[in-house]
Formats: C-alpha cells, structure tokens, sequence
C-alpha cells in the first residue's frame, strides 16, 4: 500500500495553497478573464490572420464559378437573340404571305367560288411551256380543269393532278385559251398563251366593234365564263396594252399584259366548288351497231 511521504504531503498541501491563492486572486482582481480574454485575442488574430490568407483562394474559386455561370448565361441570351433576329427578319415574309392570303379569299368571294390554297414547290418555264407543281392534289379536293387563282387575278388551270400534287397550267402557256370579257363595253373575245415572259393575244372580238373603238388601251379583261365551266366569269386576267390595226388594215392585233407576275409565284388557291366542265358526248363511228 502507497504511503505518503513528508515530501508528498508538502507537494499537496502547496498545490491547495496554491489553487486558494489563485482562486481568491481572480475573485478579487479577474487576473483568470484576462488570462481568458488575451487568449481569445491571441485565438482571434491567428484565425483573422488565417482568413486573410484564404480569402483571396476563395475569391478565385468564386470567380470561377461566377464565370461558368455568366457563360451559360451569356450562350442562353445569344440563342435567344438569335431566334428573335430570325423572327424580325421573316416577318416582312410572313406579312407579305398573310396578304396574299388575305387578297385570296377576298377574290374567291368576289366570283363565289370555294377554293384551297397551296403553296408553288417547283416551276417548268421554257420557250414552249409555262406551268408550275404545288404541293396539294386530289387529296385535298384538287382534279383536273379547275381554275387557279393568284392574289391579283387568274393565273391558269389545273391540267394534272396526283393524291398530293398537281400541275398548274398558266394562262401564258401556247396551249392556253381563256374567253373573256373586255372593259365597260363587255364585248367577248380569247386570250391566246404566247409563250413565258410575253403578253397574252386577243382575238375573236367583234371587228365592227373594234372598228368603233369598243376595246381600247387600259381596258380590263375578265373572264367571261363561257370556256366550258373551267372559268368562274369575272375572273381579272389583264389589261389591254396595245391595240393595232393590222398593215392591211384588215384584222386587229391586241396585247393583254397579264395581271399575274407568274415568276414570283409562291401561293395560289384552286377551286374545288363550282360548276363542273361538260364534256361533249362521243360521236358515234359510222357502221357501228346502237
């Protein structure tokens, strides 16, 4: 068993003494909070001096992530600039389409005819053939000999037509013939294609009227409705740009400048209500039995 020595029992009794000492000290003058609070201090200094020292590591780490952000942000308002660039670039497009659209219908209610419109996809102009392919046919109500409007009048029939596509014979064509009505006097004539990039040849009007002076330059042409039921009547096809006299003086040249700018196609509507082209019944071949 331990045993406490005299010099144990010296060393205890100064650790009391020791700790009374102490303890009646800070009672009275606080010596342990200032011991305490230069601790602090010193704690306080060494963790401002360390912050200090991180700080600017933790700006460059900020920085970084602040640019990452900035640049996705900067690559988001780039695509929306972009796309908000193409909208203002095709609205001109998109207003000239709305009103071609709008003259459309506006002219379809003027002759009361039913049409759908389609959009030109390709075109065939050469010395001989003027005609165009849109992108709706049979599908969509569209057969053969229906007449084919532009927005600033008539542009020519259909002469094909497949389950989504057709062919648009122009009015220019040498193959085209449309009856007509001219100007305030109403005399009935046919336009004539000659050819792409020319203007339209009208005959058959009254040489006693011409004589009279019924069709004169800047007369309005329409169509008359009398070319088998293919043409709604007051159709705008032209304007009269020239009436001649023939050298002989025995016949009348007259040029109708088309209303249609046949190159710059891009809409047109086809009539799918009206009345129906009467074909001419067959005739019997002689011999045959009834």
């Amino acid at each position: 068993m331990w045993r406490r020595t005299a010099r144990d029992r010296v060393f205890i009794a100064f650790l009391v003494l020791s700790t009374v000492t102490v303890l009646t000290l800070d009672f009275r003058t606080g010596v342990l909070n200032g011991i305490s609070n230069q601790t602090q201090s010193t704690f306080a200094f060494l963790q401002d001096g360390a912050r200090g020292f991180v700080r600017p590591f933790e700006s460059v780490l900020q920085s970084i992530g602040d640019l990452g952000s900035l640049r996705r942000e900067n690559a988001k308002l780039q695509q929306q600039n972009i796309r908000l660039q193409r909208e203002v670039e095709s609205y001109p497009d998109v207003a000239l389409e709305n009103q071609h659209l709008q003259t459309l219908l506006q002219l379809q209610d003027s002759v009361g005819i039913r049409a759908v419109e389609a959009r030109v996809v390709g075109a065939s102009i050469s010395a001989l053939e003027s005609s165009e392919t849109i992108n709706r046919g049979r599908n969509s109500g569209i057969v053969p000999d229906r007449a084919v409007l532009a927005p600033e009048g008539l542009a020519g029939h259909i002469s094909w037509a497949g389950a989504a596509s057709a062919q648009v014979t122009f009015i220019t064509d040498l193959q085209s013939a449309v009856g007509v009505r001219v100007g305030e006097s109403g005399e009935t004539g046919l336009v004539r294609g000659q050819g792409p990039r020319r203007d339209l040849l009208l005959d058959l009007v009254s040489r006693a009227a011409l004589d009279q002076g019924a069709v004169k330059e800047g007369d309005i042409v329409v169509t008359s409705g009398y070319q088998g039921g293919i043409y709604p009547p007051g159709l705008p096809v032209g304007r009269v740009e020239k009436v001649e006299l023939a050298t002989r003086g025995t016949t009348y040249k007259i040029s109708v400048r088309p209303f249609v700018r046949f190159s710059q196609l891009d809409i047109v509507s086809v009539a799918v209500s009206g009345p129906q082209v009467v074909e001419a019944p067959p005739t019997p071949t002689p011999g045959a039995g009834p």
